[in-house]
């Protein structure tokens, strides 16, 4: 439960407490954070008071950690309407106050009837799986845990900067704060992303939704990286657009296809360099979609190309190759492959193009 330090959320944790709940309730953003990144909770309930974003901001990440959560949020301050924020979250139930103990309790009870008992312990699968499992082990969601709670301080201090707590700064400086924040943030999402999948599922073809493939994968990954494609001065050329056939239906999840589509425009930026062409296409093959994201940069040498995909760097790619961990594309098509799909490589004349082929629904 996320409050302001008032009585009246200590006044439903009591009630929920007596009625055999565990219950934690705190006025702390950051301790609010905390304990989601740590616990799976069921239901999460905030206060809302006009003109606040803090608690709509922690709803908003508490559902990208676990996409189960339901949601419930209590007006404020004998608020008779939310902010216009509250309507735009997918929320489970509003409660205006003041209410019943027994209203409250109906109301909490209905949250929760559907709530079951989940083995979150990993399970045994392929090869692919396995690695899978390995990063993301106990050691990895400690290190992106430990990462990520000093990214949230950054930001929170680079805020604090930007809003002159410690002295006026000139416009150009803010700017670049709010850029330098802005980056942050992201790094904080993904990392939120990471954690919160790895701790509900590993990648499985049950995991399978009906996906939009321009506005549920490509569109927000372009948006994502629009900073970083400005900043390389490349050109976007975005074909999806162009698609007479409308809507491009696949199956899988979509968490991990963005993941895979991210590293690979990553790579476009990386590997393209400054001033290059990035395409974004799909064409149709039979029951597969094919998505191309091909770049004006060099083509990657024939004698590389038969580690692209392996755990591990080519010892003969070059210094600006060495960058990377060597594991995004090796990860990226396990995932691919383990919703019926395949990633690879074709050369083209005048730069390099990925593909990625999806079942289509």
């Amino acid at each position: 439960m996320i409050g302001d330090g008032t009585n009246l959320l200590k006044t439903i944790g009591w009630v929920l407490d007596y009625k055999g709940f565990a219950v934690r309730v705190t006025a702390s953003p950051e301790a609010a954070l905390e304990a989601l990144v740590k616990k799976n909770y069921d239901l999460v309930i905030a206060k809302f008071t006009a003109g606040e974003r803090e608690s709509l901001d922690i709803l908003k990440r508490a559902r990208r950690l676990n996409p189960e959560v339901k949601v419930m949020v209590v007006s404020g301050n004998n608020d008779a309407i939310f902010p216009l924020e509250a309507y735009e979250l997918e929320v489970d139930d509003y409660l205006l106050m003041p209410v019943s103990p027994t209203e409250l309790w109906r109301r909490v009870i209905h949250c929760l009837e559907d709530r079951e008992v989940i083995d979150l312990q990993p399970v045994k699968g392929s090869a692919a799986s396995s690695r899978m499992g390995d990063l993301a082990g106990p050691q990895m969601m400690l290190m992106s845990h430990d990462i990520r709670g000093s990214m949230v301080a950054a930001a929170a201090s680079l805020k604090l900067m930007t809003r002159g707590a410690y002295g006026e700064m000139s416009e150009p400086a803010k700017a670049k704060i709010h850029e330098a924040t802005g980056r942050i943030e992201k790094t904080i999402h993904l990392i939120e992303d990471f954690i919160g999948k790895s701790l509900a599922d590993r990648p499985s073809a049950t995991d399978e939704d009906c996906l939009n493939l321009t506005e549920d994968i490509v569109e927000p990954v372009l948006t994502e990286l629009a900073a970083e494609i400005r900043d390389h001065r490349i050109t976007l050329e975005n074909r999806l657009h162009n698609r007479g056939a409308g809507k491009v239906s696949v199956r899988g999840s979509k968490l991990w296809l963005k993941c895979a589509f991210r590293n690979l425009l990553n790579n476009g930026i990386k590997y393209g360099g400054r001033g290059c062409t990035i395409v974004v296409d799909c064409e149709t093959q039979g029951s597969a979609c094919r998505l191309n994201v091909y770049n004006t940069g060099e083509p990657v040498p024939e004698a590389c190309r038969s580690m692209l995909f392996s755990y591990g760097r080519s010892p003969q790619r070059s210094k600006k190759s060495r960058r990377g961990l060597g594991l995004g594309l090796s990860l990226s098509r396990d995932l691919i492959q383990n919703y019926g799909g395949d990633l690879w490589y074709e050369p083209k004349t005048g730069g390099a193009n990925f593909v990625i082929s999806l079942p289509q629904r």
